[in-house]
């Protein structure tokens, strides 16, 4: 941003005044993704706004009389499945039109392509501006979980349409920023780099046995902790190979649900050795988990920016990531990092944290420096990235 641009911005709360803001998302799913859209509806709450949102079910989230939904009726009771999607996907771009013309909407502000492409009569038709946050590689992500091709073809248009009549992208790291750039040859100038952010909680992770006690968890055990949809891209089933490695003794917390997850559980059950490995199932609050473990790992083959890393380094917990360009963006040091194929180098790399103290510290203390890059004021930077679509 120009700082003469941040000059004309005004900090108070209310420089959203009386602007209307749409939204779309099919319903609320565990995760990050819904997470961030909870926190970008409070702050442009915050700011002013009057926060509209199309799903088929109310979200889980607190009443505000300034998040309005609007919600689309369907015929099915399971919200999932291809003839669901046919009918959503048929429907929503015309439901987004009905609601924000009536409700004369300023702005369409949503996460991922295909949810901008909804907008498309609004903008065509109404001129309304559309913000998209991209926080992944939807179809490298698509390709990874083995969608059909067919499916990965039509999101694929449906994104490259959105992003072209878009007015705005933001992208939570420069990997996603180049890729979407050269992909789908749009300007650099209409994308921005907004990285998630973290706040200072570290002090709230000093005392390990209160938590260990309150979860029933082994006193002395060296923890390791991963969160995550147990699905192919989060690479689970590669920690649990390495934790057969281990010479030491270890305890693997794994929390998270998913669709692999008898198929982990049953690869946990071979493992012979000194590690012990633990399936928590999805927890709505993680952070007593992470408050009792020594070390925080994710293995993913694939991330946009993972929250429950974000969260670990919040709490001030040791982190290794997998040596993709998402997490490097974030974690940043080569001591951080592994390859999320090589299980040997790895169960080493666990072992020397465990054992050698010195490179202990130099993890804790480089797993704290990239804490701190992720330390300012996100709502702030939502509300500014509206205001000056809206106004400048």
């Amino acid at each position: 941003m120009h700082p003469s641009d941040r000059s004309r911005i005004p900090s108070e709360a209310g420089r959203l005044q009386g602007k209307k803001i749409l939204s779309i998302y099919f319903r609320h799913k565990p995760g990050g993704l819904c997470k961030r859209l909870y926190m970008m509806f409070d702050a442009l709450v915050a700011a002013g706004a009057e926060v509209h949102y199309i799903a088929v079910e109310p979200y889980p989230i607190s009443s505000h009389i300034r998040i309005i939904p609007h919600l689309l009726w369907t015929p099915f009771k399971k919200k999932e499945g291809l003839l669901f999607w046919l009918y959503f996907v048929s429907i929503a771009p015309f439901y987004l039109f009905v609601v924000g013309r009536r409700e004369n909407i300023d702005l369409v502000s949503v996460f991922g392509g295909i949810y901008g492409f909804f907008a498309v009569f609004l903008k065509v038709l109404l001129q309304k501006p559309i913000m998209i946050f991209v926080r992944a590689d939807a179809y490298e992500i698509g390709q990874i979980l083995g969608r059909p091709s067919f499916l990965l073809f039509f999101e694929e248009m449906m994104s490259r349409i959105s992003f072209k009549l878009s007015d705005k992208i933001v992208t939570v790291n420069h990997h996603l920023k180049k890729m979407i750039s050269t992909r789908y040859r749009v300007r650099e100038d209409k994308i921005e780099v907004l990285f998630n952010h973290i706040q200072d909680l570290s002090e709230e992770g000093q005392i390990k046995s209160k938590y260990r006690k309150k979860l029933k968890l082994e006193e002395n055990s060296f923890i390791i902790i991963t969160v995550a949809i147990l699905d192919s891209r989060k690479n689970i089933d590669f920690l649990i190979r390495v934790a057969s490695h281990l010479k030491e003794p270890a305890l693997f917390l794994i929390v998270g649900d998913g669709s692999e997850k008898n198929t982990l559980k049953k690869i946990a059950a071979a493992v012979k050795g000194n590690a012990k490995i633990v399936f928590t199932g999805w927890q709505e609050d993680v952070s007593d988990f992470l408050k009792a473990s020594d070390l925080f790992v994710l293995p993913s083959k694939h991330e946009g920016c993972s929250n429950a890393l974000l969260e670990a380094l919040s709490y001030g917990i040791p982190c290794l990531g997998s040596n993709i360009p998402e997490n490097r963006e974030v974690l940043r040091f080569d001591q951080l990092m592994f390859d999320p194929i090589d299980v040997q180098t790895f169960s080493d790399k666990l072992e020397r944290v465990m054992l050698d103290q010195d490179f202990s510290k130099q993890v804790r203390a480089f797993s704290n420096q990239a804490a701190k890059q992720l330390i300012f004021d996100w709502d702030r930077s939502i509300a500014e990235l509206h205001y000056r679509l809206l106004f400048l």
